[in-house]
């Protein structure tokens, strides 16, 4: 854009010189390609470039705006999926402490369910005990009677089913206290399993089982929780690592783009100050020919004249843009103006 600059100041300045030189002369004939001038020409081509760099770098800033918004939504979704995944987690912990304290709840249910059903057993037995115990003193006391109604007391039948009444009698004295004995054996033995299993130690032992289970398992939860806070941790640093290295490619990329801006306007530059001394050398060149050749003034004239406007094609590309109506505007008063003046 510097060197655009350049050269159409030079051609400016070429044309005032012309103008002078050619308002001492007649140009009643002088002609011209176009009714655009060098110095419009050249602003619109200039606005042009201009347009076009600014276009590109909005272009590349809507890129990076794009660019940032996907790794922020990434980012958001990645944290909500985190987040999700936590409150899953706590809800499998919680049912598992919940169907845990159910199971112990259930066993210690039938711990006293059995201590209940053996009690009721114990009762059981000990009223069939004394049921049949009292059958069999009834029986006996029956016995008894029908002997007395049968034999009397001085009857040696008598002494012998007497004699033979007592030797069972003691004989069911004797397997009644063994069999009371062994069920009075049975009883304790029942009685001390039973304190055994009901007893203070069991239970505390139980009561310390699940206060161990769930200690493990709140144990096993904040370690799985310090687990998924170092992850989103380590996530939340590879995230700003990629952060700052595309930033940090953006940056560079920016950079090297403005390097090749200025290395574009510099070449631009060297190549309109050859243009600009070209130009030169050719109108000296030129002047003095026409000088030199007598070809007469006149011809000079008309060929400054005629270098002051581009070519049709050039007016007619200027014409077509949709960004030079404020240049042609004022192109037919221009003309006129340079005309009444020659």
């Amino acid at each position: 854009m510097a060197a655009d600059g350049a050269l159409f100041e030079d051609l400016a300045d070429d044309g005032q010189c012309s103008s002078s030189r050619s308002a001492m002369m007649t140009t009643a004939h002088a002609h011209r390609d176009s009714d655009i001038s060098v110095s419009k020409f050249n602003k619109w081509v200039v606005s042009e470039r201009a347009r076009s760099v600014g276009d590109d770098g909005r272009t590349e800033l809507e890129t990076l705006r794009t660019q940032r918004k996907s790794a922020q939504e990434s980012h958001r979704e990645y944290g909500a999926s985190l987040a999700a995944a936590s409150r899953a987690q706590i809800q499998r912990d919680r049912q598992q402490c919940d169907s845990l304290r159910e199971s112990n709840l259930m066993k210690g249910l039938s711990v006293r369910d059995d201590v209940i059903s053996q009690k009721e057993e114990a009762q059981r037995l000990k009223s069939e005990w004394v049921d049949y115990g009292r059958k069999l003193a009834e029986k006996d006391a029956e016995q008894r009677r029908k002997i007395r109604d049968v034999c009397g007391e001085g009857s040696k039948r008598v002494q012998d089913m007497v004699a033979q009444a007592k030797f069972e009698e003691e004989e069911y004295e004797r397997e009644l206290s063994e069999r009371r004995a062994f069920m009075l054996q049975s009883n304790r033995e029942e009685v001390q399993r039973v304190r055994e299993e009901t007893a203070d130690s069991v239970i505390d032992a139980s009561k310390q089982f699940a206060l161990d289970r769930r200690r493990q398992v709140a144990q096993g939860t904040k370690k799985a929780t310090a687990a998924w806070d170092s992850q989103r941790k380590k996530n939340t640093a590879d995230h700003l690592k990629t952060a700052r290295q595309n930033r940090a490619e953006a940056e560079a990329t920016r950079a090297h783009a403005k390097k090749l801006r200025e290395a574009i306007v510099l070449q631009r530059q060297k190549e309109a100050n050859s243009k600009r001394e070209a130009m030169k050398k050719n109108k000296l060149l030129k002047d003095q020919q026409a000088l030199e050749t007598g070809a007469g003034i006149k011809a000079v004239h008309d060929n400054i004249y005629r270098s002051k406007y581009v070519p049709q094609e050039s007016a007619e590309l200027l014409v077509q843009s949709p960004n030079a109506k404020h240049l042609t505007s004022t192109t037919s008063k221009v003309g006129e103006s340079a005309v009444s003046i020659t």
